[in-house]
């Protein structure tokens, strides 16, 4: 048996210091508020964000839920794609994101999309890095402001199958969870008579790779 110092890290880490952990997970699924109310009931979770018709999203519906440090974000389509009897209402990039979440959702059926990422600095210095190894660019590194809540920088890479990864700098950000999203303060009804149960965070997140698909993923 060979002995390890604890000081000795058997696989030294190549993040840097602006790594903060998990921001979120987001997945695409048939029904947003259907798969929330399974996480708020059985697991702990309580709503903390949505969007939707309600607040000017008429395409999609995001429910946003949380328990500890555990951000689990669920996308569904609200409309159907094609959408010809939506058109005037519906600008070229929500048909473009209709037809990703319908796309995923016929191949994958309910699942992760993207696996998000907090960081502490500027994400185009990550974002370059990642794609000069190899990574493919999703989205371009974006400041966007939201009106009393700050501004929140993002960018998306795409990494192995069609799982995306985000990078989220929130130093400058106080708002609920994204732009576009409001916060929601009530709560389940139901919440009161289940008992509590804590997560702390996400430890790890697993993604498949076939066989000799390793190597070339890890290498981001």
């Amino acid at each position: 048996m060979t002995f390890i110092p604890p000081q000795e890290d058997i696989v030294p880490s190549q993040l840097g210091p602006e790594y903060l952990g998990f921001d979120h997970i987001l997945w695409y699924v048939g029904n947003a508020k259907q798969a929330a109310s399974y996480y708020i009931t059985r697991w702990g979770f309580k709503s903390i964000a949505y969007k939707g018709p309600e607040n000017g999203s008429n395409h999609i519906a995001g429910h946003v839920i949380k328990n500890g440090d555990v951000i689990f974000v669920f996308i569904s389509p609200i409309i159907s794609f094609p959408c010809n009897k939506l058109d005037y209402k519906t600008t070229s990039e929500e048909k473009q994101q209709l037809q990703e979440i319908q796309d995923h959702l016929l191949k994958h059926g309910d699942g992760v999309k993207d696996i998000a990422f907090r960081v502490s600095a500027d994400v185009k210095p990550i974002f370059d890095k990642a794609i000069a190894a190899g990574g493919q660019a999703v989205h371009q590194p974006t400041t966007i402001k939201d009106a009393g809540n700050g501004v929140i920088q993002t960018c998306t890479i795409g990494s192995y199958g069609d799982t995306t990864h985000t990078l989220v700098n929130r130093r400058n950000y106080k708002g609920c969870f994204m732009p576009g999203f409001q916060p929601v303060d009530e709560s389940d009804p139901i919440e009161r008579y289940l008992p509590q149960v804590d997560f702390m965070n996400i430890d790890h997140c697993v993604g498949n790779q076939p066989w000799d698909g390793l190597d070339p993923t890890v290498s981001l």
